[in-house]
């Protein structure tokens, strides 16, 4: 079942050109997600079981732009144990396509603090669309943390950044990366093809370390625990995804 919403463009949504920002993008396709889970009775309020994100790729086609009406349609598309991938899709104003996203998510319990399977009547709600896809594979090979580090920045999660669930918000990861980038490369502009890849979470008051590197191909922000033992997320811009009319196809 392909889950549809009308979604307004603000103010707070757009960057200086007033187009809309990656950041806005997640929201938009968060906000998307759990509407669905409400409306087939997998909602914050039915039970314990919550869905954290693993692994993000976003492609975007043309940018929407502040006062537009857009619409998101996201779908579930595979169950895998306690595994899920959903695809995206955001359609601009005049009904174009104007981005996709791939999504992949794990399963947790809250009450207990473990992994578990979705009840199978709970997920026959959700009528998964297998055949229907914007991406080849369902699932996201993990990013690979990068060998060398030009830049590092150690922050701490205030307030600003945690969510509902105590800790750091998905979307609010690129907001880390966007605060770790170099000038020049902040001034490119927002990417049209990025990747995160999510394998702790971060709580509150929690202090990690960034780290900024990049390759001929991407720009990649990691973030590890204080002692920099433990990888919390990666974030990876692609260099030919940057273009300053944000217009570009992939």
């Amino acid at each position: 079942m392909v889950y549809s919403e009308k979604f307004y463009v603000g103010f707070s949504d757009v960057g200086p050109d007033l187009k809309i920002t990656n950041a806005s993008i997640l929201r938009l396709f968060e906000n998307a997600s759990c509407l669905q889970g409400e409306a087939v009775g997998d909602g914050y309020h039915d039970s314990f079981g919550r869905w954290f994100l693993t692994a993000y790729s976003v492609k975007v086609f043309k940018r929407p732009e502040y006062n537009d009406f857009v619409t998101v349609n996201t779908w579930s598309r595979e169950l895998k144990g306690f595994t899920a991938s959903r695809e995206f899709e955001l359609y601009g104003a005049d009904g174009s396509l104007a981005a996709v996203a791939l999504s992949n998510w794990a399963r947790m319990n809250t009450a207990v603090g473990k992994l578990e399977r979705m009840a199978p009547e709970v997920f026959a709600r959700y009528e998964s669309e297998p055949l229907r896809h914007n991406f080849d594979d369902a699932w996201l090979p993990k990013l690979r943390d990068c060998a060398d580090y030009s830049i590092e920045r150690e922050i701490t999660a205030g307030r600003l950044l945690i969510d509902p669930n105590g800790h750091v918000n998905n979307v609010r990861y690129l907001d880390i990366a966007s605060e770790i980038i170099p000038e020049d490369v902040y001034k490119k502009g927002e990417a049209d093809r990025f990747e995160i890849t999510y394998r702790k979470a971060i709580a509150y008051g929690e202090t990690v370390r960034c780290l900024y590197s990049e390759t001929p191909e991407s720009y990649t922000v990691t973030i590890k625990s204080d002692n920099l033992k433990d990888t919390m997320a990666i974030i990876r811009l692609y260099k030919n995804g940057f273009s300053t009319d944000n217009t570009s196809v992939l």
